[in-house]
């Protein structure tokens, strides 16, 4: 049975834009005028879930053939997240490396450098345990000179304190292997680019308008969580505009 609403509203809603949480309700309605709201309301939450439908915000929903992000895991990164997922058991990390921007960016970064974001309190413990390995070149939040002339290689990790609630997905590296990475979502990284100019000064300007214009375009985005970590890091207006101005035919009626 499921099957064959999934098929109806797929029918019904693809190439209508987007559709909000009423115009959904009424249709299932129509489907099953004995449904409960309680079991109403747990339909369209399965209907996330399952990927029928795609949640753009909250109540906001989509027919979307663009695919969820899930960034490639290299033995590298796995390796490079044992430290603080073995040392620092039950802490809070997000862990990634800037190659992943290559998949959007117009000039591909010829080096690039690791991302380790971790509860504030544990900040300068972390970046010891990194520093005393011999393996990396770690950086504790450095400035902007610091940055440009000497975290120029994948043994770079740059360490810095994780924003509360920070948008974020854990990811296997190996199909069915238990040891989960924890890493952002794309939501985090386009508001973290955007915000952070020091760390990602290579992805400014133009390339930055490009990484934004591929990541819409090809990825699904939930922009109730882009603009609840935008508004974490106090760039929640700012980023409206920014999106308004530059690419209004992917968040017309989004962003109110």
């Amino acid at each position: 049975m499921s099957k064959i609403i999934d098929r109806q509203i797929s029918k019904h809603f693809k190439g209508k834009g987007h559709f909000n949480r009423d115009m959904l309700s009424s249709f299932l309605i129509d489907l099953d005028p004995e449904i409960t709201e309680s079991a109403l309301t747990w339909r369209i939450h399965d209907l996330v879930k399952r990927k029928v439908i795609h949640q753009i915000k909250l109540g906001l929903y989509t027919i979307s053939n663009k695919k969820a992000y899930k960034p490639f895991v290299s033995e590298k990164l796995a390796r490079l997240s044992k430290i603080v997922a073995k040392e620092f058991d039950q802490l809070d990390y997000c862990l990634w490396s800037t190659e992943w921007l290559n998949d959007f960016t117009r000039h591909q970064l010829g080096t690039f450098f690791y991302v380790l974001e971790v509860e504030k309190d544990f900040v300068e413990e972390v970046f010891n345990a990194y520093s005393a390995s011999k393996q990396y070149r770690a950086f504790l939040d450095p400035e902007e000179d610091i940055m440009e002339r000497y975290v120029e290689s994948e043994i770079s990790i740059v360490i810095k304190p994780l924003i509360s609630r920070s948008p974020k997905q854990k990811i296997t590296m190996k199909e069915k292997s238990k040891d989960k990475i924890s890493v952002p979502t794309l939501e985090k990284i386009l508001i973290d680019v955007y915000s952070d100019a020091v760390t990602f000064y290579a992805i400014q300007g133009s390339e930055m308008d490009t990484l934004f214009e591929n990541a819409l375009k090809r990825y699904q985005i939930n922009f109730t969580k882009l603009i609840s970590y935008a508004k974490r890091r106090n760039k929640e207006e700012p980023i409206k505009s920014y999106l308004e101005n530059n690419f209004g035919d992917f968040v017309k009626d989004i962003l109110e």
